[in-house]
């Protein structure tokens, strides 16, 4: 293949690759996020769960994006955004959760990097410390940055992981953490992940009074408007296929597709994409 064909069908692939397909249950959450970062609230954690694939990220990134470019003062971050990550569990969460908050903010403000620059945690991204006073540094500059530049929400994605306990802590102790951390500072955190995440955040009833749940439910096929609503997904997607296309033909079996991708818009679409980057390999056109 041609170097320029094969830049070609790259630019084409990542264009389907970044093509996110709008459809009623996206924008209900949508809906609700944008609702809940803008309209007056008594809650400040907002679970969002779901099975994999049902979009809870895209919808995340969808809110983040658009207010970040509402916001006419450059001087406010209505939101950041973090990823959980399954190495760390604990305390060794919440240090991660601390380092990539104050990652984004430091760049967007003198103040909180001078804050920051000579703090060892940051400087070091694998150092971890038993020194109360380091963590509490961390926390307080967190506490700062977000009181500085305004924000109003961050976004953890995959939060299953943050709300995971290391010995020989009570398994409400992230939950514990989390109420404090944004009992002071009012800042809203979506936490979004799996049916694990509504488990972790139901075992504390005092954390309860200062949550709402979210739940992003995939379709379901017994239902006349969810399977006409899946339908208008795939061939939103199957139109915007980089080959040349049956689309009426493989809409006729919907029924397969919406089966074995148990209603998942996320499943429906990584499938297409490795389905056109396959036959990109074998020099397919159809």
């Amino acid at each position: 293949m041609h170097s320029m064909e094969a830049e070609l069908q790259y630019a084409r692939l990542q264009a389907f690759i970044d093509f996110k397909v709008k459809h009623p249950r996206l924008q209900e959450i949508d809906d609700t996020l944008t609702q809940a970062m803008r309209g007056h609230r008594t809650y400040t954690l907002l679970p969002l769960y779901g099975a994999s694939g049902v979009g809870k990220s895209t919808v995340l990134g969808h809110v983040a994006e658009r207010c970040r470019a509402e916001e006419t003062d450059s001087s406010c971050v209505p939101v950041v955004e973090v990823q959980a990550s399954p190495e760390d569990i604990g305390a060794s969460a919440r240090l991660d959760y601390y380092r990539q908050v104050l990652d984004q903010l430091r760049v967007r403000s003198v103040a909180v990097n001078d804050r920051v620059k000579h703090s060892s945690l940051l400087a070091h991204p694998g150092k971890k410390s038993s020194d109360p006073a380091e963590w509490l540094d961390m926390r307080e500059a967190v506490v700062y940055a977000f009181a500085l530049l305004r924000v109003k929400g961050v976004f953890v994605d995959e939060a299953q992981h943050l709300m995971s306990v290391d010995t020989p802590h009570k398994p409400t102790a992230q939950l514990d953490w989390l109420k404090a951390l944004t009992n002071r500072t009012n800042v809203l955190h979506v936490l979004a992940g799996n049916f694990d995440l509504y488990d972790f955040c139901h075992l504390h009833g005092q954390v309860a009074r200062r949550m709402r749940d979210l739940y992003f439910p995939r379709y379901h096929f017994d239902n006349a408007a969810e399977c006409e609503a899946f339908v208008g997904a795939l061939r939103s997607l199957l139109e915007q296929v980089p080959l040349q296309v049956d689309v009426p033909g493989l809409l006729a079996h919907w029924r397969w597709f919406g089966e074995w991708s148990l209603g998942c818009i996320g499943v429906l679409s990584d499938w297409l994409v490795e389905t056109v980057d396959a036959l990109y390999k074998q020099g397919g056109t159809t």
